[in-house]
């Protein structure tokens, strides 16, 4: 094990832990004072407390809501004045044995809701940890961003870097000297966040940790609006309306037909992108589906539109398709007692509140202009899709993220997409981009975490304390690289039953790099993993072009082959 990562599980050495003995008396509000800041909370806990939170909103958690203490600490929760109409919320979690290293984390969906797993994971390694909610209260609703343009900037883009900001001065305070290197953990919307702050902000962070990352936020959220569109909503009774028991029965015979393809039958599609498939082989009268869920051709039109890529009003490709596999609830789950109602409520609340401020808009007759009218206002600069990260390079910054193969809400091919602009950007080798940016995919991981697959790479709350060394923990992986120099040549994740058992390891191989698809069943045979050889992707940098749907006879290949495999029951 690493000198660093020494640092990173067992703190400081004797004498800088007895220098911070007194860390329970000193966690008061005298030693916390932040310019145009007011300090809400400060309270010493101890490892396995149990906090309750009554004030937390109903969409963060609710009045119920309890949090675990993962070390010995001090919470602090500051209100920050960002503008004369706005501020944010500031929590941070400070560890008695701290590493000298300073975690920041962001939010998901529209914000407002401290992520407390990624904060739990930071203070339990030691990291001074912090979160935010960004500018308002609340994962759902509008309310919050109707007339309120500066709320709108603490989401769309300044939010983290106050975070950043405020989070060295709390520590400089309360310690006593800055942090050695800061970090940034987020997902989805909280991977968006990270990516844009190393573009804008780039001396926030010496390293980044982006899952999923929403960078192209709205033509992501865009997109599930034109997608219940495409396949007949909201006309419940229309001819081309795909039902949403239907759309279960596709993705579920999806991977029942294309999951063998990769030579391991696992209930994963390895590489979606690596497939066509037409869903004719789903007709009526060719008892793939049964008549009450086969396709009619009017719903077999719709469902090749819901796996076309995304174009604007001037025809031009913005967003990827969605992944084959991947669940459609996003904009299948589109009634409610035979009532159209689009569950996925994103997309009603920001355009709501962020772009029409309008609390009686509805995405019924969602077309291409409302998502052209959003990409043109970009309210509070929330789209990231520049991949301008010069600067960040420059500097010497890593990022590291990842993305489910699965994931149901943000397609995977955006990433590749994305890097490529990067390299593109910067003009840059593979050689180049590995020595500071790498990007692993993660098949049957879903958004962010959970699925099928050897899915846990450290990212969340709880952590096996097995597997806390930097090639079976992402942030680990990534303090690593960035204070040694140990590039991540792999990562390995682990698969868990109900009860919290590890039944499976996988070896991932940072883009394009194939993945092996080799899934070890115990942990002591999981060393070979690092030895297996990462292979070269057919195609190292795709462009939306090559994103488009596959010919007619790559889709006639593909089905021959998948209905040899399913001969014995047809």
């Amino acid at each position: 094990m690493s000198s660093t990562l020494s640092k990173v599980l067992f703190g400081l050495p004797a004498l800088a832990i007895s220098a911070l003995a007194d860390s329970s008396s000193k966690c008061s509000a005298d030693c916390i004072s932040i310019p145009n800041s007011t300090v809400d909370s400060i309270s010493h806990y101890t490892l396995g407390d149990v906090i309750s939170l009554p004030d937390t909103v109903v969409s963060c958690g609710g009045s119920s809501f309890k949090v675990n203490i993962t070390s010995n600490l001090c919470r602090v929760v500051v209100n920050v004045t960002t503008s004369a109409s706005s501020s944010t919320r500031i929590e941070a979690w400070l560890p008695d044995d701290w590493n000298n290293r300073l975690l920041a984390t962001g939010t998901g969906g529209i914000g407002g809701c401290i992520d407390y797993r990624f904060v739990q994971n930071g203070a339990h390694l030691g990291f001074a940890s912090f979160g935010t909610n960004t500018g308002h209260d609340g994962e759902q609703g509008f309310d919050f961003f109707l007339d309120q343009p500066e709320v709108i900037n603490d989401f769309g883009h300044r939010g983290i870097h106050v975070e950043a900001q405020v989070a060295k001065q709390i520590i400089e305070q309360y310690y006593g000297k800055k942090a050695s290197k800061s970090y940034y953990q987020g997902c989805s919307t909280g991977g968006r966040q990270g990516l844009q702050n190393a573009q804008l902000y780039p001396e926030d962070f010496d390293g980044i940790l982006a899952g999923a990352p929403g960078i192209d936020w709205l033509h992501i959220v865009a997109f599930k609006g034109i997608l219940a569109r495409r396949i007949g909503w909201p006309d419940l009774e229309s001819d081309v309306y795909v039902r949403p028991e239907q759309w279960q029965a596709i993705v579920a015979k999806q991977i029942e037909m294309l999951d063998p393809l990769d030579g391991v039958k696992d209930g994963i599609i390895d590489n979606p992108t690596a497939h066509a498939f037409d869903p004719a082989i789903m007709a009526c009268g060719t008892h793939v589906l049964n008549s009450s869920l086969c396709l009619k051709p009017q719903q077999l039109a719709s469902v090749r539109a819901a796996y076309e890529p995304l174009a604007d009003s001037e025809g031009r490709i913005v967003y990827p398709g969605f992944n084959l596999g991947s669940d459609t609830s996003v904009f299948s789950a589109n009634q409610v007692n035979g009532i159209a109602d689009l569950a996925y409520k994103v997309l009603q609340d920001f355009w709501r509140g962020a772009i029409y401020n309008d609390s009686s808009w509805t995405p019924h007759n969602f077309t291409v202009k409302d998502m052209d009218f959003a990409i043109k206002l970009n309210p509070g600069g929330v789209n990231a899709a520049e991949a301008k990260l010069g600067k960040f390079y420059a500097k010497g910054g890593k990022i590291i993220s990842y993305h489910g193969q699965a994931d149901q809400t943000i397609t995977p091919k955006l990433l590749s997409e994305y890097y490529a602009k990067v390299q593109s950007n910067l003009n840059a080798t593979l050689e180049d981009m590995h020595s500071f940016y790498r990007h692993f995919f993660i098949p049957g991981m879903y958004h962010c975490s959970g699925g099928p697959g050897a899915v846990d790479v450290g990212q969340v709350y709880p952590m096996d304390e097995d597997r806390l060394n930097a090639k079976e923990n992402i942030l680990l992986a990534l303090t690593e690289w960035v204070e040694d120099g140990e590039e991540p040549a792999t990562i390995v994740g682990a698969k868990y039953d109900t009860t919290g058992k590890a039944t499976a390891y996988r070896k991932y191989c940072p883009y394009p790099y194939e993945n092996a698809v080799i899934m070890f069943r115990q942990r002591s045979a999981c060393p070979s993993c690092y030895v297996i050889m990462c292979s070269s992707a057919a195609n190292q940098n795709k462009s939306f072009d090559n994103m488009a749907s596959p010919s007619n006879a790559a889709m006639e290949n593909n089905n021959s082959e998948i209905l040899s495999l399913l001969s014995d029951s047809l």
